[in-house]
């Protein structure tokens, strides 16, 4: 499996042994910069109810070269075309970075991902963190001003993420019905809780690629 880490992310990444401890199969790591910032402030979300694309401003794409992108969200179809098209895919290839995807809906709405995937695939940490659905509680702090931390073991949903893009690449399969497994497809907050391992049916599948010990949470 190749995993690239986009570069501004590199040096604060902390999960490099968690990801290699968790397959049988050698992992390798290679740091990744988009070099078409005119492309990236082309494919960002302008309208959450329209999947339509601007011509950027000469700030927005100023903008990208330096990497001001706090609160930038990008299509994340597009993101991954480009992802794509730049890299072999022969192999699993993830790109992992801390921009936010998006993909539009079927109800006419685009919303956050965790992850998007093709013939490659890529995960956003701040999606792990914002994409699944929180408790009431944490929209009424939210609406009063109120900082509440989100509560979610990150090193947990990216394994989950890998193992569904691994099972999807390999076996052409994606999500199990069981949620406690861990390829189980996630939108909540408490879904991600009660996923407990791998199911017996996918620890079997996995038994020759996933080192299954350890993987109980």
């Amino acid at each position: 499996m190749k995993i690239y880490i986009e570069n501004s992310l590199w040096d604060s990444f902390s999960f490099f042994e968690e990801i290699r401890k968790l397959f049988k199969f050698p992992v390798e790591f290679s740091p990744y910069v988009f070099k078409d910032p005119y492309f990236l402030a082309y494919i960002k979300v302008r309208n959450p109810n329209k999947r339509e694309f601007y011509e950027p401003f000469p700030i927005e794409v100023e903008n990208e070269k330096k990497g001001l992108i706090k609160g930038v969200i990008y299509d994340g179809v597009e993101l991954l075309k480009y992802f794509s098209r730049d890299v072999d895919t022969p192999e699993p290839t993830v790109l992992i970075t801390k921009r936010l995807i998006a993909t539009f809906g079927e109800d006419g709405r685009y919303h956050l991902r965790m992850i998007v995937m093709g013939p490659a695939a890529i995960i956003s940490l701040k999606g792990i963190l914002y994409a699944p659905a929180k408790s009431p509680q944490y929209y009424i702090m939210h609406s009063f001003g109120f900082e509440e931390k989100i509560d979610v073991d990150v090193g947990k949903v990216l394994k989950m993420l890998l193992l569904q893009f691994y099972a999807y690449f390999k076996h052409e399969e994606i999500f199990c019905e069981s949620e406690e497994c861990m390829l189980h497809n996630c939108h909540t907050m408490e879904e991600i809780k009660r996923v407990k391992g791998l199911c017996g049916r996918h620890g079997k599948m996995f038994g020759d690629s996933v080192n299954l010990r350890g993987l109980s949470f």
